[in-house]
């Protein structure tokens, strides 16, 4: 008595990993094109390269998942398809890239923080402090404003709006309200 052959269908994350006797088969989830049914037992995966290089897979022979029927199985696949719940820790999902995103904004906000691109001393009292992009036109709302100012020695650090939000001209620093 030979040993019955098993399969599995994994997800895992942009494609579904399949295991068989075969071989390993990793298809990315973007090129399935239809998941079907054929002679009752066999579900097909086809990924719209012609007949030759579809995957057909012998249902009795899958061990994972696991599912009454080739119709469950062929439901089963299709969740994998459109599912992201449980994928393996690190797969890119929308979520975690706008995450992301967030926190390179944020790390980015805090170092052009760090050394002003422009700086106004005319005045012995008072010192201004321009934040912004390397280039950034100082007519252009794209500005952060610090002002400095020196009273015997006593040192107020204040900015435009009271917030360190890169929407101010720089031209305007004298006029603009410091909090």
């Amino acid at each position: 008595m030979t040993a019955t052959a098993t399969t599995q269908i994994i997800n895992n994350g942009a494609s579904l990993k399949i295991i068989s006797p075969d071989g390993i088969r990793n298809i990315l989830k973007q090129e399935i094109v239809e998941i079907s049914i054929l002679k009752d037992s066999i579900v097909k995966i086809d990924i719209g390269q012609g007949a030759l290089n579809n995957v057909f897979i012998n249902y009795p022979e899958v061990s994972s998942p696991q599912t009454q029927s080739p119709d469950a199985l062929v439901e089963a696949i299709n969740s994998m398809l459109q599912s992201n719940i449980n994928l393996p820790q690190g797969i890119a999902t929308e979520v975690s890239q706008q995450k992301q995103i967030s926190q390179l904004d944020s790390m980015r906000i805090s170092l052009l923080l760090q050394a002003p691109q422009i700086c106004d001393e005319t005045n012995p009292k008072t010192i201004y402090k321009g934040f912004a992009l390397p280039g950034a036109k100082t007519s252009d709302a794209v500005w952060a404003v610090q002002k400095i100012t020196n009273n015997n020695c006593i040192y107020r650090y204040q900015w435009a709006a009271g917030n360190q939000n890169f929407d101010k001209i720089w031209d305007n620093r004298a006029t603009l309200v410091y909090q």
